[in-house]
């Protein structure tokens, strides 16, 4: 791993790394991750989502497919490819 990003990262889920330069806040990523599960329609959904970014286990710097996966088993979600929806149901 390049230096300059292992010195410069963030020390809580306040950031999530798309790429070693591109991060999305957490706000941001748990819309994104509402929106490629299709679960608007979960009442309390960012609550839920916030309750168990409260007990992810891992250390910075956070990979955002690594925290899709980590969610993914703890709640039983999982994406859908917005060209093939129709195909999963």
């Amino acid at each position: 791993m390049r230096d300059d990003f292992t010195n410069n990262q963030v020390a809580s889920l306040a950031c999530i790394y798309l790429t070693k330069t591109e991060h999305y806040q957490l706000d941001h990523f748990i819309g994104q991750y509402i929106q490629t599960r299709s679960l608007l329609s979960i009442p309390n959904i960012k609550q839920v989502l916030g309750s168990i970014l409260e007990r992810y286990p891992g250390k910075s710097p956070v990979m955002v497919n690594e925290l899709n996966a980590w969610i993914d088993r703890k709640l039983g979600y999982r994406a859908t490819h917005p060209d093939f929806s129709q195909l999963l149901e």
